[in-house]
């Protein structure tokens, strides 16, 4: 145990340490010139106390700075009722997400990363104004508590994203990969790239009704969102939630399986342990169309007579870091596969669109399973895509419209913006669409 630890013993009913200490390395092009090469060494900490019932925090960048337990002691006297224990000592899975060939990796291995994605893409269109991006990172976390948790996660994550702006448009096309280990050019997204890029030169807007939508594993975030709304713990335990007292029954399309996975050997952002410092699992939030169960973190599972799913992390809807409270969000999320190809989606169709992004989500009733956006993506028909989308709005509740999904694609890939996700392209039946 650390020492910080050892002393609040003595000094605080109970106490907490969360230090995250990464070494990162990034390197980006813009307009296809190298731009910037930054190194980084951060350590960041959190200390959270219960003292006389009520929780106290503060932050530093060490745990070796002097009067951290004090300050978080005295922001106790003005803190909120501490109605949970911090997490006692447990067996953790031992979770391979670290590679040493990645934290071997230099600036100038990531340079090379980069120029051969440009230079790949420049064979067919050396007009684009590109930006191509790497990074890699190690880190490790420690979580400690006076109640016996002493937690310890290595892990590398290795980035490649590139894209380029659509003229007269809002989003560009961008595609990224995350792995645990160095990577090699990605030829795949590469040509999807390039095949995506040439659809958005020509503007389509599709007719006004029910139409079918493909969800690219990239908008994924639309549907998963509204999903984590329901789930997680302040919404059941504040009954806010539409699927309160639903576990084991049917909520979404039986060809929807959502598995809950911190622990898979060798995935970016696998991890053993949440923000806690509780054991994270694998189970399924979703199991072909029927609620799994909730997501818990320490504070919430004690308010609704439940024990944490080690499903605390430190962020928010639209950011985070160390000084962040814990919540319940998911670890890691895998939308399982189906047996269809993207191709064959899109050839079926007679008239629809293909999603890879929104914009708006925000302001949609998402905690109730409803979002409306701007779509950002694709119009299709008769099986072929005839241009980007314009002026269109999609909307949808998850709860009504995706229990009628009509295909799960075989390939997947990463969302945006949504912590750590791996997800299909999915065929929904009919959402919303206004064409103006």
């Amino acid at each position: 145990m650390h020492r910080l630890i050892e002393q609040a013993k003595n000094a605080v009913d109970q106490a907490e340490l969360y230090w995250k200490r990464t070494h990162a390395i990034s390197v980006s092009f813009e307009n296809n010139r190298l731009q910037e090469i930054t190194e980084n060494e951060l350590s960041s900490v959190a200390v959270r106390v219960i003292e006389g019932g009520k929780l106290g925090a503060t932050s530093a960048i060490s745990p070796d700075q002097d009067g951290l337990i004090e300050h978080a002691k005295s922001a106790a006297a003005y803190g909120q009722p501490a109605t949970f224990a911090f997490a006692p000592a447990a067996d953790y899975a031992q979770v391979e997400a670290s590679s040493q060939d990645a934290a071997r990796l230099k600036s100038e291995d990531l340079v090379d990363l980069c120029e051969s994605v440009k230079a790949e893409i420049e064979k067919e269109r050396d007009d684009l104004p590109l930006f191509v991006g790497a990074e890699v990172s190690r880190e490790e976390l420690t979580i400690q508590t006076t109640e016996g948790a002493d937690a310890n996660h290595r892990s590398t994550t290795v980035d490649v994203a590139f894209g380029a702006p659509i003229h007269g448009a809002g989003m560009p096309v961008f595609k990224s990969r995350s792995s645990v280990s160095p990577q090699t050019r990605p030829d795949d997204l590469v040509a999807e790239f390039l095949e995506w890029y040439g659809w958005t030169e020509k503007t389509s807007t599709p007719s006004t009704g029910r139409l079918p939508v493909i969800f690219a594993p990239s908008a994924s975030f639309l549907y998963l969102l509204p999903l984590w709304a329901g789930l997680e713990g302040n919404a059941i335990e504040k009954k806010t939630s539409p699927v309160v007292g639903r576990a084991g029954e049917a909520i979404l399309s039986e060809k929807l399986t959502i598995v809950e996975d911190a622990l898979e050997a060798g995935a970016a952002g696998a991890r053993p342990f949440d923000d806690e410092g509780v054991p994270c699992q694998r189970r399924a939030l979703v199991d072909k169309g029927t609620l799994g169960g909730y997501l818990y973190d320490l504070q919430t599972a004690a308010a609704a007579g439940a024990s944490s799913t080690g499903n605390a992390v430190k962020r928010e809807l639209f950011g985070g870091g160390t000084e962040t409270a814990p919540s319940p969000w998911p670890v890691r999320l895998v939308v399982e596969n189906g047996p269809t190809p993207c191709r064959e989606m899109i050839g079926g169709i007679e008239e629809g669109l293909l999603l890879y992004h929104g914009m708006g989500f925000h302001s949609g009733n998402y905690p109730q399973g409803q979002f409306s956006i701007q779509a950002v993506g694709f119009h299709i028909k008769n099986g072929t895509v005839v241009g980007r989308l314009e002026k269109t709005m999609v909307a949808a509740n998850i709860y009504e419209d995706l229990k009628n999904i009509r295909s799960v694609s075989t390939e997947d890939g990463p969302s945006i913006g949504f912590l750590n996700v791996r997800a299909p392209y999915i065929l929904v039946d009919s959402l919303q669409v206004a064409g103006t």
